[in-house]
């Protein structure tokens, strides 16, 4: 109970924080870093969760209906959860050597934030569109042109640091859910020797069958499943392939139609292994299983290519390893495959070792002289802050095969973005970010950059919020330095975001001064504070002093700027000797307010204004120089009859712009434009 009450504190003051960084700032979706403490209870840390057999979640969609659960805790709000296509991926299935070659696959995955759950539906807010999901999933049963579809739902634990004083395992699918062992730290893990395990957790290895013989051929990739009835009797041929990514043989599921064609015979479906063939009709002459992901091929019997074929190697994604091809077999039980790994998901702020990272394929079985293949490795993936070291133990190597089996292939080692270890290859996944980036253990400054110009509603410019129809400013320059050499420079990106990040080792409490250089043709009307720390104006930069401490975040910074207007002359033009002619200036109103226009060239008689730049009149400026009105976003043409004796003619305009709303103290400089036309020859 006193966990419980813990737990909901800490989401309490996580909430205020998520409230304090609400609005355009939030282009980062969290959950609640650290709401799981620092203490795992139990080996197995992970909830599984899937939806009806038919459920098909479109990209864009917040909604799902949750009908299998497995796991210690259930789902509440705020928790961070990891949606995953387990399987889905299609085949070619003719009986010949192309069986099983990879067409397509959907498997895609995403860190969610649970919202909301009300009985048996669950809302999630995702990186898509609106907070939706940002890829669809379907879960659906087998049927005669394409394997089994299957998505599920894991509970990721948000710890605040992890020091282990236990191994952690995942629970093994069991062909719904399981399979997956993630954790999320907002501080670092200490392994203390010890192992994150989803070993032999992953798709399932092929069973074993004893059959006596049918009608299938020696030269048969894939064949059909025997029945319950033709069990009963031995009546059948070959072994049964792996469970993998394009589906689950029926021997595994009953009550589901297994692989398009079969499940049994020699042919490798994607990255699963074959079952042996039974090589003669009497099914005396017997093969081993084939070996899962990019594994070998099983022992060959007659004809010499009668052992399960050795799965193809996973595509790049957060797959589960494959299962390995069962034996053939004519008397007794036995020569099954081994499962394949599972997959492995490590986000913290560092790693501490010794201690191991596992997700192995599991062994295949011996029966007689015939074997089981091994289950192939399953999917390390890891986001650690850039430059962070490994020292601990990887392990993903595929299982041995059983008795002439094949081996099971390496499993995928794969990090969030580029880091220095070898063997990895770069794979981001979508949607909430790991809690060290939500809510680093040292020192965070964040910021927004905007158009503060009212775009939307001239009433809200310059208010130091972003509103409805204020664009963000991209590529707006910072920099953070403590003047001891520590530096760290940033952009601000296409949402206008900025974050500066210090380590916990890095906030030691020095001095530390925050500056952005304004952009050419940018003004800030108003310095804004960072949570009551005043900026000062240094020349035509600004600059904030702070103190690196741990745990704290100085921020959002609004940093509200307006844009000059646009005021552009005509390029050159020539004009007969003593003639006249008419130039067109043009004001693009970046605020709302008035302008107003003034030349003190001898060869102008007034100025016309055309609002529309349609080329009429409006009326003439002589001598009264009037404030026109103008919006936002508002383009104005300024024509300008010029008489020409018989020398060149410099013409300038200036434009005046006075805001609306505009802060004491602030104005818009005036701006002049100027052009030339020349005497024809």
């Amino acid at each position: 109970m006193q966990q419980h009450y813990r737990r909901l504190a800490r989401s309490t003051a996580l909430i205020l924080l998520g409230l304090l960084l609400a609005g355009r700032l939030a282009a980062q979706l969290c959950g609640e870093p650290g709401r799981d403490g620092s203490q795992p209870v139990g080996e197995v840390v992970n909830s599984y969760f899937t939806g009806p057999d038919t459920q098909t979640l479109s990209a864009g969609s917040r909604d799902l209906s949750l009908s299998r659960a497995r796991g210690a805790s259930p789902l509440m709000a705020g928790d961070l959860a990891l949606l995953i296509q387990v399987q889905g991926a299609t085949i070619v299935t003719r009986n010949d050597p192309r069986y099983g070659q990879l067409q397509d696959h959907q498997l895609h995955a995403e860190w969610v934030r649970v919202e909301l759950l009300e009985g048996s539906t669950l809302r999630v807010r995702g990186g898509g569109v609106d907070g939706g999901l940002k890829f669809g999933y379907s879960n659906q049963p087998a049927n005669g042109q394409q394997g089994r579809r299957r998505w599920q739902l894991v509970r990721v634990p948000q710890y605040d640091s992890l020091s282990l004083n236990q191994d952690l395992k995942a629970l093994p699918w069991d062909g719904y859910t399981g399979g997956v062992l993630a954790v999320d730290v907002r501080r670092k893990l200490a392994l203390n020797g010890h192992h994150l395990d989803a070993s032999a957790g992953g798709l399932r290895g092929a069973a074993a069958v004893s059959l006596l013989g049918a009608l299938g051929s020696p030269d048969d990739w894939r064949y059909a499943s025997p029945t319950e009835e033709d069990r009963k009797v031995a009546y059948g041929h070959h072994g049964s392939k792996g469970e993998g990514i394009a589906g689950t043989p029926v021997l595994l599921l009953p009550e589901e139609s297994g692989y398009p064609g079969g499940d049994m015979a020699r042919g490798a479906p994607a990255a699963a292994g074959g079952g042996g063939n039974a090589l003669d009709l009497s099914h005396r002459a017997l093969a081993s299983g084939g070996g899962g992901g990019n594994g070998r091929a099983g022992q060959d019997g007659l004809p010499a290519s009668g052992g399960g074929k050795g799965g193809a190697v996973a595509p790049v994604a957060l797959v589960m390893g494959s299962g390995g091809g069962a034996a053939a077999r004519s008397q007794g039980e036995g020569g099954e495959g081994g499962a394949g790994g599972g997959v492995l998901l490590v986000r913290a702020a560092g790693m501490l070792g010794p201690g191991a990272l596992l997700s192995r394929g599991g062994a295949g079985v011996k029966a007689g002289k015939a074997g089981g293949g091994g289950g192939s490795g399953g999917t390390l993936w890891l986001d650690l802050p850039a430059g962070s070291l490994l020292p601990v133990t990887l392990d993903l190597n595929g299982g041995k095969g059983a008795a002439g089996g094949g081996s099971g292939g390496a499993g995928q080692r794969l990090m969030a973005g580029p880091q220095p270890w070898p063997g990895f290859v770069t794979l981001p996944v979508d949607g909430a970010q790991g809690g060290y980036r939500c809510r680093p253990a040292g020192h965070w400054v964040s910021g927004v950059v905007f158009e503060d110009n009212g775009a939307g509603d001239p009433a809200a410019a310059f208010n130091g919020r972003q509103d409805q129809g204020e664009r963000a400013l991209p590529g707006v320059a910072f920099r953070l330095a403590d003047g001891k050499g520590m530096e760290q420079t940033v952009a601000s990106d296409d949402a206008g975001g900025i974050s500066l990040r210090l380590s916990e080792a890095q906030s030691r409490g020095q001095s530390m001064t925050l500056s952005v250089t304004l952009p050419d043709k940018r003004l800030l009307p108003l310095v804004p504070d960072i949570q009551g720390v005043a900026g000062e104006r240094q020349g035509e930069g600004i600059r904030w002093p702070l103190s690196a401490t741990a745990d704290r975040h100085s921020g959002p910074l609004l940093l509200g700027l307006v844009t000059l207007p646009e005021w552009r002359a005509p390029a050159t033009q020539a004009v007969a000797a003593g003639g006249k002619a008419v130039v067109t200036f043009r004001y693009l109103a970046s605020l709302s307010g008035h302008v107003q226009f003034r030349t003190d060239s001898p060869a102008v008689s007034g100025l016309l204004m055309d609002r529309g730049c349609s080329g009429n009149s409006e009326r003439w400026n002589s001598g009264s120089r009037p404030r026109w009105r103008v919006a936002a976003g508002e383009e104005l043409c300024v024509r300008v009859p010029v008489a020409v004796a018989d020398l060149p003619v410099d013409i300038a305009v200036g434009a005046v712009t006075e805001a609306d709303q505009a802060p004491p103290g602030f104005r818009v400089p005036e701006q002049t434009a100027a052009t030339r036309l020349t005497i024809i020859p």
